[in-house]
């Protein structure tokens, strides 16, 4: 097998045991076994297992930033279509990754920085969606755009980490969002944005 190919299928089985199992249980020897190969050869492919973790994270963001970013490129999408779009996708991420990965992340110093960065993204991503709804008019007056996205992610990743259902997330994200909008976008956002909808 060459190495790109093994490489590729060790990434997708560990961020399957990460998904699975956390971090702090998964080791070297775990997913060698997994893989049917040696530690030997999974060292020579990745030096170690915080590498082939942060690999893994990496990919996880990446999935959904290019997501996100393809949909802001489309013109056709209104600035409240894009604010819930980017809720969505955030609350899509941090339950793809389920409340076990993200407990064990938030205690391990080697994936910190990520998991900052990450959190620094996606705050400015909802930040950017609400402040445009505010210069489309579509918010009652007094909302903080910067403070609301920091309420609203760190009440969904906190739900997440006490193992709320995506469903469950979804609704409260959208009735927290819909609370701050005027009457009549409040009847545009229930006719055109139902909660139904896939994300």
């Amino acid at each position: 097998m060459k190495p790109e190919t093994a490489r590729r299928q060790i990434v997708d089985y560990t961020k399957q045991e990460m998904i699975l199992h956390g971090v702090s249980r998964l080791t070297m020897d775990l997913i060698a076994q997994g893989m049917g190969m040696s530690k030997r050869t999974l060292y020579q492919l990745f030096p170690s297992k915080v590498c082939l973790v942060r690999i893994c994270l990496a990919e996880f963001a990446a999935e959904k930033h290019n997501r996100l970013l393809a949909w802001q490129k489309r013109e056709e999408y209104s600035c409240t279509e894009i604010l819930f779009r980017t809720m969505d996708v955030y609350t899509s991420l941090i339950h793809y990754q389920g409340s076990t990965l993200l407990s064990d992340l938030a205690g391990d110093p080697d994936y910190q920085p990520m998991m900052e960065r990450e959190k620094t993204f996606w705050l400015q991503q909802l930040a950017d969606a609400l402040n445009l709804c505010k210069a489309c008019g579509v918010l009652v007056a007094d909302v903080n755009p910067d403070r609301l996205a920091m309420e609203i992610l760190t009440i969904l990743y906190e739900n997440c980490l006490r193992g709320a259902s995506y469903a469950t997330q979804r609704l409260l994200a959208y009735s927290l969002l819909r609370g701050f909008f005027k009457v009549d976008d409040i009847r545009y956002i229930d006719k055109c944005l139902p909660i139904t909808q896939k994300g």
